[in-house]
């Protein structure tokens, strides 16, 4: 895994574990580079004073890794929810403004569920928020990646063309993607020059009405060189990020997909 370090990232929050301990895992995984949640826990921005964000960046120097990325809200209200709306999108402003003092260079978040033609007044108050992000991240240096869940590649593209801005672009999650019946072995064809991180799952097949469900990496349906070539052909050269969120051993999976995924990054 050594050789593919700078590129191949994992998910502490997937481990399941106190922060220091799960970022010790990481490291003792193999792992080099690590995306870490934001929204809760001790990396939440209410316990990162100045102190505490350089007592985490000496410890993660300590330990031999990179904070590649943070993940802001994924769950709950979508950004067009109304008040909840709001608290999401001041949440992950916070997220944004902590990231740019830390230096880290990304941070991912999902819609909540992209709208449409449905609710002209919710969908109205996502795309301001979404623009609100927009200018946040480029005031801050920050890049913000919109997670491929919920959301159609073709609704992303143009969601994200729309505002022209760019340091705002995708988080191409290959089981999302899988679950909800889009396929990630064809980002290329939507998301070209603005994939900023990958979140590497594996899962079935499914469709809107249908979600299929996560499976271990080589389980299910991504086709992994077919998938990295597309990332290929798009122009991504950031960070792929090993997660797993439903696992009843998360170490061994996640080493497990590390070791299945270094390979192609070496060679990328």
């Amino acid at each position: 895994m050594s050789n593919a370090q700078n590129r191949l990232s994992v998910c502490t929050d997937d481990l399941r574990l106190e922060i220091k301990r799960a970022l010790q895992t990481a490291s003792a995984l193999g792992f080099r580079t690590v995306d870490i949640g934001a929204t809760g826990g001790a990396v939440h921005p209410r316990q990162m004073s100045k102190s505490a964000q350089r007592h985490l960046s000496r410890y993660l120097s300590d330990l031999g890794l990179r904070l590649g990325s943070l993940r802001g809200p994924v769950a709950g209200s979508s950004y067009g929810d109304g008040s909840a709306g709001e608290h999401r999108l001041e949440m992950m402003r916070s997220i944004i403004a902590m990231a740019g003092e830390m230096r880290v260079p990304v941070v991912s978040t999902s819609l909540g569920g992209f709208v449409g033609d449905a609710d002209a007044e919710a969908n109205s108050r996502l795309l301001e928020a979404v623009e609100t992000l927009a200018n946040d991240s480029y005031r801050h240096g920050v890049r913000v990646a919109i997670e491929t869940t919920g959301v159609s590649p073709e609704a992303l593209r143009g969601l994200i063309s729309g505002l022209d801005c760019p340091t705002l672009g995708v988080c191409c999650d290959s089981g999302a993607m899988l679950m909800e019946g889009n396929d990630p072995h064809r980002v290329a064809e939507n998301l070209a020059g603005r994939i900023h991180v990958v979140r590497a799952r594996d899962a079935t097949f499914g469709s809107p009405t249908a979600a299929g469900r996560e499976v271990a990496m080589g389980e299910g349906a991504l086709d992994i060189p077919a998938f990295v070539a597309s990332l290929q052909e798009a122009g991504f050269s950031g960070d792929m990020i090993v997660s797993r969120s439903d696992s009843v051993r998360p170490s061994a999976d996640l080493s497990s997909a590390g070791k299945i995924l270094g390979p192609y990054l070496i060679s990328t």
